[in-house]
């Protein structure tokens, strides 16, 4: 009796087991199966310390684009024009594009829309070699200017800042010659008389032997901001979830970043050996990379702001900002109409992947 009573205990307990074992297996099948695939396209042909660390490789790396249900993908581009290509040709669901080209998409006709803001200052500057002759934009006229290349922001940037001089595109050579290390060789080479580019890829030039004078940037450009992420009208429209729980991720990544920068350091070299450094953190060049990287950071964080939990909901871009920028982009010449807002940015999703408990990334 006490032994077909113990063989039924056993038996319950191993039937209980089983039951426990398959409710685990069909939980994990039920989240794989729930998992969503996005790419996402880099306004890069190269991996650089910049925001592809703290909003890409930190969250892929920490699970938290797991933790939303996202497979995350990454394409390189050439340039801000190329990467809204991807996305509105349906290669990419999500960009991270200047928000001039954004502006000149929208002005032709390009089904896009910016959904989530990622920067918050204008990064972009035009630099010249110590007691280089050229000492405002308007001594660039006969000049060779070098760019990242004729699809990126920094052509945007040439452009108006000519403008705003009175110089027209004609009156200088404009040379794609890449960012940080390629640039930084163009100039040593003489190729080019000074170059535009973006403040991280300043800070690799220098760490390269070239450290530029930047010229005074017209105060209209004090206002502006520069990437945002991007989206297909169509995408926004029937995938929204999906969106805002990429840019809750990647918001994550910003705030992790700000926090612990030397463990979001070792986080992007997991993802991206690539970057110089990453074989020895201890080395100099992983100083140098950790250096770009919090340059990059700043462009995405508020001035000044040491503490994430004053910030707000700081990449919630309001109207104000973006009737700046979109003036702007019509002054310049970017787009042929003045734009309103509403045609470039929806910020509808802006609560929902704010709604992250910031603490929990100390």
């Amino acid at each position: 009796m006490k032994s077909s009573l113990s063989d039924l205990v056993c038996g319950i307990r191993r039937t209980l087991l089983a039951v426990v074992a398959l409710a685990g297996l069909t939980s994990s099948w039920s989240v794989q199966a729930q998992e969503k695939t996005l790419t996402l396209a880099l306004a890069r042909s190269a991996i650089t310390p910049g925001e592809e660390t703290f909003t890409y490789a930190v969250p892929k790396q920490m699970g938290w684009f797991k933790r939303e249900g996202l497979n995350v993908n990454l394409i390189k581009t050439n340039g801000s024009t190329a990467a809204l290509q991807a996305v509105a040709s349906g290669s990419a669901d999500i960009a991270y594009a200047s928000s001039l080209n954004i502006a000149a998409a929208v002005d032709k006709g390009v089904p896009v829309k910016a959904f989530a803001g990622l920067t918050v200052q204008w990064p972009y500057f035009i630099g010249v070699p110590p007691g280089s002759p050229i000492k405002k934009v308007s001594d660039l006229k006969g000049k060779r200017v070098g760019d990242i290349s004729l699809a990126s922001a920094s052509y945007a940037d040439i452009r108006a800042n000519l403008k705003l001089a009175g110089l027209k595109e004609t009156d200088v050579t404009i040379v794609p010659v890449g960012a940080g290390a390629r640039a930084a060789a163009a100039l040593k080479a003489r190729e080019v008389d000074a170059v535009d580019s973006y403040s991280d890829s300043f800070t690799v030039m220098k760490q390269n032997g070239v450290d530029l004078t930047l010229l005074p940037r017209p105060a209209q450009l004090e206002k502006l901001f520069s990437v945002t992420m991007v989206t297909s009208a169509a995408a926004l429209k029937a995938q929204p979830e999906l969106l805002a729980r990429f840019a809750r991720a990647a918001y994550q990544g910003i705030i992790y970043t700000r926090l612990h920068p030397d463990a979001a350091l070792k986080l992007s070299f997991q993802e991206f050996p690539e970057l110089a450094g990453s074989n020895n953190v201890q080395s100099v060049e992983a100083k140098n990379t950790l250096e770009a990287m919090k340059i990059a950071l700043d462009d995405s964080i508020p001035s000044g702001g040491s503490d994430p939990k004053t910030w707000g909901d700081w990449l919630n871009l309001d109207a104000g900002r973006w009737e700046a920028l979109l003036a702007f982009a019509h002054d310049t010449g970017q787009t042929d109409r003045l734009l309103t807002p509403a045609q470039v940015w929806d910020g509808s999703l802006m609560k929902t992947i704010f709604s992250f408990d910031r603490s929990k990334l100390n």
